[in-house]
């Protein structure tokens, strides 16, 4: 009969650390929605060029929800220019919103493989012709949050002159 008293404390013991593991950890989060707003090349300056990208976050859940990183790859004609990452740390605020930009530096040998790129594009027999090509982008990457939560975004679009007033 001794033998099961200490077999017995061994299961309670392991079931009470069982429990508070699970309370250590808590409820799973949903994943929060990334959305890339725009994309722009903001300077060129000497042989480097910078582009940011306006990002929103969305939280769906009761709670505060970090930012870890936010990290994509920035290509333009189908040519990867750079990568770009989170500016300044993000807390997305309980079932709320928040706005973030990432920044992408390159330099002007990936430009110009971009607008080589561009004109072989405008050059293909039956290309529309346009007095200002624009460039496209594609910029995906991935969101990372507090616990290891990963989500995945993307946007594709056009780089181009900005609208003149009339």
């Amino acid at each position: 009969m001794r033998l099961r008293t200490p077999i017995r404390a061994v299961a309670t013991l392991a079931l009470a650390v069982a429990v508070a593991s699970c309370a250590t950890f808590g409820p799973r989060i949903a994943p929060p929605t990334v959305t890339v707003n725009d994309v722009a090349l903001e300077s060129l300056e000497g042989a480097q060029a910078r582009f940011v990208a306006g990002v929103t976050l969305a939280n769906p859940n009761d709670r505060d929800v970090a930012v870890d990183a936010l990290d994509a790859t920035l290509s333009i004609e189908g040519e990867p220019v750079a990568t770009a990452t989170l500016v300044a740390p993000v807390t997305l605020p309980a079932n709320g919103k928040a706005d973030a930009q990432i920044v992408a530096r390159t330099g002007m040998d990936a430009i110009l493989r971009a607008v080589a790129a561009t004109m072989r594009r405008l050059g293909t027999p039956g290309a529309p012709f346009t007095t200002s090509p624009a460039l496209r982008y594609v910029i995906e990457g991935t969101a990372r949050f507090a616990g290891g939560l990963r989500v995945p975004f993307r946007r594709s679009g056009e780089l181009g002159p900005e609208p003149r007033p009339r």
